[in-house]
């Protein structure tokens, strides 16, 4: 099914309402996530990337995914800030967590289930900036957003993110 979805996605134009990947950022970037996905295929990974087209100008990567994807491998340990994704498997709710919260970041997560009360319990103990139930980059520009662990300090955005930007008059 995954490889499926990703054969459907858009890479193009970010100001495009159709575009589901944009552009990388720069061609540094983009070489960076292709060091990561020669790492993967080294650490013995099986890759799958899409075959959707790429515009010609600019810094553009197709969607990819690992699977067989070992815990302590690169592409599970380190951001790679990049349309790759690393399927990593699990069998209990405790090794999920144990193995999500087993890296040095922390940004973001997310948890899919159809069990609302399984939803409570997984986000609380994952330990992420931004940990997002049945849904995925979705953000309330009303609620703060920053990392957690080695993926940044503070936070912006919400109410906590205003305050160091103002100065108030009693």
């Amino acid at each position: 099914k995954l490889r499926d979805r990703i054969e459907t996605l858009i890479v193009g134009d970010p100001l495009d309402k159709n575009t589901d990947i944009g552009a990388i950022n720069s061609k540094q970037q983009l070489e960076t996530i292709h060091k990561y996905i020669k790492i993967g295929k080294e650490e013995g990974a099986e890759m799958y990337e899409s075959s959707c087209p790429l515009p010609g100008k600019g810094y553009w990567c197709r969607p990819t995914i690992f699977t067989n994807v070992a815990q302590s491998s690169r592409i599970a340990q380190e951001e790679i800030f990049g349309p790759v994704l690393s399927v990593i498997t699990f069998r209990t709710d405790d090794e999920v967590i144990e193995k999500a919260n087993n890296t040095p970041y922390g940004l973001s997560a997310g948890v899919w289930t159809d069990k609302g009360s399984k939803i409570f319990n997984m986000t609380r103990r994952m330990r992420a900036g931004v940990v997002w139930a049945n849904t995925f980059n979705k953000f309330d520009p009303s609620s703060p957003f920053g990392g957690y662990k080695e993926s940044g300090y503070g936070r912006e955005g919400g109410l906590h993110g205003l305050l160091p930007y103002l100065n108030l008059v009693e």
